[in-house]
């Protein structure tokens, strides 16, 4: 799958999403902790204050070999990574899109979508300030494409909302069924909100099982779904069209 925009445009895209990526790391860190997003950032190890040198996306790190210029400890591997894909996911919305408006709400909806898994990752919670903007991108955007289908959040919060009154919150949480009305909203037709629910929970049963053979997980331990949400709705947006196409003349 190519860009259908020109080559400076596609620049200019990765760089505005590597940009938008530093700052993600910013709230990755920050929300969880209560903690104002605004203000200069630190060395987590020695808390000296990050010169501008030091701030720039992926390339401070290369030129720092990962590592603190003050104390030498090393940088976490998420810092060029959420910078990374957030590039690329501004560049797959280019791709997805078909004009600028629509490129950056899809962009944008990416991008919080990428925070809210790192964040669920990290924490087990999906913070209200991130995921309710993310919805409200996701309807702008499937009205702007003509896509909205009302049985798509209805079908999606449906389903994790009955789980969530089952399980009393046991197998997914409420901010799992917030995040699905953005997701099915972003998906569009009914049917491709369900083959993005069923690769949620396929890639989630592979993961899962994976962390139960290796022992870094146990049969009771909690596991985040909002990453398995993001990764099946990705998949879908991707290859829906054709993995449906796939099924229907099977």
């Amino acid at each position: 799958m190519l860009p259908s925009f020109p080559f400076p445009i596609a620049i200019l895209l990765f760089g505005l999403g590597v940009i938008f990526g530093s700052f993600g790391n910013v709230l990755i860190y920050r929300l969880p902790r209560a903690m104002s997003v605004w203000g200069w950032s630190g060395c987590r190890s020695c808390g000296a204050r990050l010169h501008a040198v030091d701030l720039v996306p992926i390339l401070s790190f290369a030129a720092l070999k990962g590592r603190c210029r003050g104390c030498r400890e090393r940088i976490s591997w998420q810092y060029p990574m959420i910078e990374l894909m957030s590039g690329l996911l501004f560049l797959l919305a280019g791709v997805l899109a078909t004009d600028l408006f629509q490129t950056l709400i899809l962009a944008f909806a990416m991008w919080l979508l990428l925070l809210i898994a790192t964040i669920d990752i990290q924490t087990q919670r999906i913070p209200d300030v991130l995921s309710i903007p993310f919805t409200v991108l996701a309807v702008v955007y499937s009205f702007s494409t003509g896509s909205f289908d009302i049985l798509s959040p209805t079908i999606a919060v449906g389903f994790l909302g009955a789980q969530w009154i089952v399980s009393r919150g046991q197998w997914v949480g409420s901010g799992d069924v917030l995040l699905v009305a953005g997701l099915s909203a972003l998906a569009g037709a009914w049917q491709y909100t369900l083959l993005a629910l069923m690769l949620s929970y396929i890639i989630g049963a592979i993961v899962a099982a994976g962390l139960l053979m290796s022992g870094k997980k146990h049969r009771h331990d909690a596991l985040s779904f909002a990453p398995f949400l993001a990764l099946g709705l990705l998949v879908t947006l991707v290859y829906g069209q054709q993995i449906l196409s796939y099924f229907l003349y099977m």
